[in-house]
């Protein structure tokens, strides 16, 4: 479930060994900064970006990608322990010890249908902002200035084939949809542990929880559900009839249509309590969701189910 980690190790935790590390990059360059006296090196293991300075090391990149020919794969418990093995002996030091600064926690579900068909029916979510950045991927960035996590969705055979990578035959000629979640900045703030090192990854506790987070994320989305017109026989009042009318309404918008809408309404301060706005995304919701007048849609089944699996084989 691990791809993109990133990596720093201070000068003091590096030891003797900080300066040597250079000698292993491939494509080194050093840089020298005049007025400081202080130098820094950039290079590549593998396809992991390292900067070795005075203070530290950091190394950035996918680990799955390190480990195996392509990222499609992601890594389980036991294979991150044994990529953060290999790196440490990649580079002559210890990345146990090293602090976890990045973490994105993935994996690709083989769909019935193209992976782009799956975004219409994911809503809005409590404390993100929903970006469709392109026809084939979909963001949910944490409020705030600083980007501290995000949830995306897109189609992995799409991207793999535009960056000519390499997908597994298991996978060949499959609708991929890939969901991630990045966790950018501040992790024991985040994930609410003391500290996050190299051997905290396949910690059998650590990886069940972020699994779990993973899962948590994606349920916390709003799902859109589809009209029952069934229920057409069932109205009795103004009232009945009117969340009926509303609830086809809010599913032929799309999710990115009802947050402009919202937005502009706060933008125009069009209530002066902003605990209205709250509410009234509450009422939206709680027609939209009407188990008499909506049902499940199908695709949103398919994609819970897909989800509940990881949760039931997370190891």
């Amino acid at each position: 479930m691990y791809d993109t980690v990133n990596f720093w190790l201070n000068r003091i935790e590096a030891g003797s060994d900080l300066e040597k590390s250079t000698q292993y990059l491939t494509n080194s360059k050093e840089t020298v900064n005049k007025d400081t006296g202080e130098f820094w090196s950039v290079g590549n293991i593998d396809n992991l970006k390292v900067t070795v300075s005075m203070a530290g090391v950091s190394i950035k990149g996918s680990l799955a990608k390190f480990l195996f020919p392509d990222n499609t794969y992601t890594l389980n418990r036991n294979q991150v322990k044994e990529a953060v093995a290999k790196l440490s002996d990649s580079i002559h030091l210890d990345l146990l010890r090293a602090c976890v600064t990045r973490i994105d926690v993935s994996t690709n579900f083989i769909m019935q249908h193209p992976a782009n068909g799956y975004y219409d029916v994911l809503g809005l979510c409590r404390n993100f902002n929903r970006v469709q950045a392109t026809n084939n991927t979909l963001y949910y960035h944490n409020k705030g200035k600083e980007q501290k996590r995000a949830l995306i969705f897109y189609d992995k055979a799409r991207e793999v084939l535009s960056r000519k990578g390499v997908m597994p035959d298991v996978f060949s000629g499959s609708n991929l949809l890939r969901y991630e979640a990045r966790w950018n900045t501040r992790l024991p703030q985040q994930l609410k542990e003391p500290e996050i090192k190299g051997n905290t990854l396949f910690d059998a506790k650590f990886y069940g929880k972020v699994i779990s987070l993973w899962a948590d994320g994606y349920f916390n989305i709003d799902k859109k559900r589809t009209p029952n017109f069934e229920a057409m026989e069932k109205i009795k009042t103004v009232s009945d009839a009117t969340d009926f009318v509303c609830a086809i309404a809010l599913h032929k918008l799309k999710p990115d249509e009802v947050q402009s809408i919202l937005q502009d309404m706060k933008q125009n301060k069009v209530f002066e309590d902003r605990k209205y706005y709250t509410r009234l995304k509450a009422k939206l919701k709680e027609i939209s969701n009407k188990a008499d007048i909506t049902k499940a849609d199908d695709l949103v089944t398919e994609l819970d189910s897909e989800v509940r699996n990881i949760l039931s084989y997370k190891r």
